[in-house]
């Protein structure tokens, strides 16, 4: 038990503020005067100042000669993509969570979760989280993927919209069909990297699949936003358009393995109608249903990355 986390996330909801107010961006292009930063924003004066002062103490913003400005730091974390500390916007995807997180209690009663707010906006934080999480295990993973796989091998990233492994699969020499949502296809294709042997394919993978055959299909941080009946639903429609011998790969937190476990099923329960984290038991029964063979386990940062033939 940790009795220091139980305080406010001060730090967090004002930088997220600051963002969602435009702030940064307001200054993105240079320092600007107190007086027309507020008109920039449209902001009431007192307000502004206490959520700079506090900015310039948390080491954002720095003022000289009459001017705010982003600190070097915070210009390198939110903007400049090649630094090892970039985050763009990233962790606004955690500070857009806690609106819903806030209703637990409400939930612990229904058991239903609140309806999701869409907007251009949560999809963008949403997608640059995803890349942050996956930035450091990305080449780890796919390595695991791909290891004994036909070359160049044929990919279904299922749900990998946000590109962070579909980049790193084509850059192993794999030639990648990404199948997601039609909006996240339409924001992401822009970021496909020139000559990247990538594919994206706008669909519903609770339905159907792009058609076969792959030699791999990778499922990352799928699987605990569904329930079984989903899950077991999707494992079989995967066996359909993999090789004999194909492969199934899934990234995700595996109950009763990972210590974030717990709390990811937590957070399924007040962001999904059915999702939760499972057992490596349900896995394999899902897996072996589907027609696949036992799963071997690989413990990659506090995940788990399950991988399994087609018999």
């Amino acid at each position: 038990m940790d009795h220091s986390a139980l305080v406010l996330p001060e730090e967090l909801l004002i930088v997220g503020a600051a963002v969602e107010a435009g702030i940064f961006d307001a200054l993105r292009e240079g320092a600007l005067p107190r007086e027309r930063l507020q008109d920039v924003l449209g902001a009431d004066r007192r307000a502004l100042d206490a959520v700079v002062d506090a900015l310039a103490a948390l080491g954002y913003l720095q003022e000289r000669e009459g001017r705010v400005a982003i600190t070097s730091q915070a210009w390198k974390a939110f903007f400049d993509e090649n630094h090892p500390s970039y985050l763009g916007f990233s962790f606004m995807h955690a500070y857009t969570r806690l609106q819903t997180w806030l209703r637990l209690p409400e939930i612990l009663r229904t058991g239903k979760a609140p309806s999701k707010e869409r907007s251009p906006e949560r999809l963008q934080y949403f997608l640059q989280a995803m890349r942050h999480n996956a930035r450091k295990i990305a080449p780890d993973v796919v390595a695991l993927c791909l290891e004994g796989m036909p070359s160049p091998p044929d990919v279904l990233d299922v749900g990998g919209g946000p590109l962070n492994y579909a980049t790193v699969f084509a850059g192993y020499g794999a030639r990648v069909t990404v199948l997601d949502t039609p909006e996240v296809v339409s924001y992401m294709q822009r970021c496909v990297p020139p000559g990247a042997a990538i594919r994206l394919v706008a669909g519903d993978f609770t339905r159907e699949l792009p058609e076969g055959p792959y030699h791999l299909a990778f499922l990352g941080n799928i699987t605990h936003i569904y329930g079984p009946d989903e899950n077991q639903s999707l494992f079989q429609r995967l066996a359909r358009v993999l090789d004999p011998g194909g492969r199934v790969a899934v990234l995700d937190v595996v109950h009763g393995l990972s210590p974030r476990a717990p709390f990811m099923r937590v957070n399924m329960l007040v962001s999904s109608r059915g999702g939760g984290t499972w057992t490596l038991e349900q896995y394999t029964t899902w897996l072996n249903n589907a027609g696949f063979g036992a799963p071997r386990v690989h413990h990659i940062h506090l995940r788990q990355l399950l991988l399994a033939e087609k018999a």
